[in-house]
């Protein structure tokens, strides 16, 4: 089976978590401390850099005080132009 990176889907994801994140006020460093996941992989999965675990999803969705679903709604995202 071929594995497939869907980039498109994984920078989104990072996007939403960015927004949830900020919209409850909380930063990188403060999510990386209750999480027990480190900033840097935070970041880059904020970044669409790398594609984090379903455990993480839930983790963070604990944590943000989310259901795990509103993390994959990406309909209230802002299209960024690419340039």
């Amino acid at each position: 089976m071929k594995y497939l990176k869907d980039e498109d889907f994984i920078k989104k994801f990072g996007q939403k978590l960015k927004q949830v994140r900020e919209e409850k006020g909380i930063s990188q460093e403060q999510l990386s401390l209750l999480t027990e996941i480190s900033q840097s992989q935070i970041a880059r999965t904020e970044l669409g850099q790398i594609n984090t675990s379903i455990s993480h999803v839930s983790t963070y969705a604990k944590l943000l005080k989310v259901n795990a679903m509103e993390l994959f709604d990406f309909s209230d995202l802002k299209a960024k132009s690419k340039k």
